[in-house]
């Protein structure tokens, strides 16, 4: 697949954004971006709290919590003098943003290895957690008899303006599927299928058409979940809903 070599596509990996002939791009992530997603603020408080030593997510399911390492905690919490409360709340306050870049790291080195393997046939060197999530992916290749078309493929449509990394484009039963792989704690909502609609409208621009989306989890937990949508079109309304919203709110910075 050949994108229009007249055009001077070009991806900054440094600061993650994509040019054409110089000239900035929307990226689909920020796209998307716009979005609410409720979970995660709710994720945020939770690891706030639990750098207070309160919170456990394990011991909270029926509303029943176990105090005892909370009093635990709450008495080392009166014996710290004004400016380390000050900043442990602080610690508290950024703690969810210290989790999401550990586990966006080991997503990045698995998302890596995976599109070496891919292209290059090499089996990877990863840690213990790491290899876990590899394998996993690999073993749900093998038994689906997945042919990779595509691996970390750039793309881009001149004509919405927009731009993005396509995880994969595979045949499954003769079949062609956007796929994106994930390594999040769990798919809760179609926007993962409208970022898959976002690449099919870029491939539909060279006439290449896809028949569904596929959303692959690898989770750093072990689990391996996979997510199907056949709604071709109602998920590229979806995308092109977000993107003309997307849009609109852009124009509030320019004014």
């Amino acid at each position: 697949m050949n994108m229009n070599n007249e055009k001077q596509f070009e991806f900054n990996e440094e600061e993650h954004y994509y040019t054409l002939d110089g000239k900035r791009m929307y990226g689909i992530t920020s796209v998307l971006g716009v979005i609410a997603k409720p979970m995660l603020i709710q994720w945020a408080a939770n690891e706030a709290v639990r750098e207070l030593g309160w919170f456990d997510e394990r011991k909270s399911i029926n509303k029943e919590l176990d105090l005892t390492n909370f009093e635990k905690r709450w008495e080392e919490i009166k014996k710290l003098e004004r400016d380390e409360f000050f900043e442990l709340l602080s610690k508290a306050r950024y703690s969810h943003r210290k989790k999401k870049e550990k586990a966006g790291d080991i997503g990045h080195i698995v998302h890596k290895a995976i599109e070496k393997w891919i292209k290059e046939s090499k089996e990877p060197e990863l840690d213990e957690q790491g290899m876990k999530m590899f394998n996993n992916f690999k073993s749900w290749t093998e038994k689906n008899n997945i042919k990779f078309l595509e691996s970390e493929k750039k793309m881009y449509s001149e004509e919405l303006w927009i731009a993005g990394t396509m995880d994969a484009l595979i045949e499954k039963d003769n079949k062609k599927y956007v796929l994106d792989i994930k390594t999040t704690g769990g798919i809760y909502d179609r926007i993962p299928f409208f970022q898959c609609a976002g690449y099919s409208i870029m491939l539909a621009e060279h006439n290449i058409e896809v028949e569904g989306y596929i959303i692959i989890r690898i989770g750093k937990d072990g689990a391996v979940e996979e997510f199907y949508s056949y709604d071709i079109e109602g998920d590229k309304q979806g995308f092109l809903a977000t993107l003309t919203l997307f849009k609109q709110l852009e124009t509030w910075k320019t004014k």
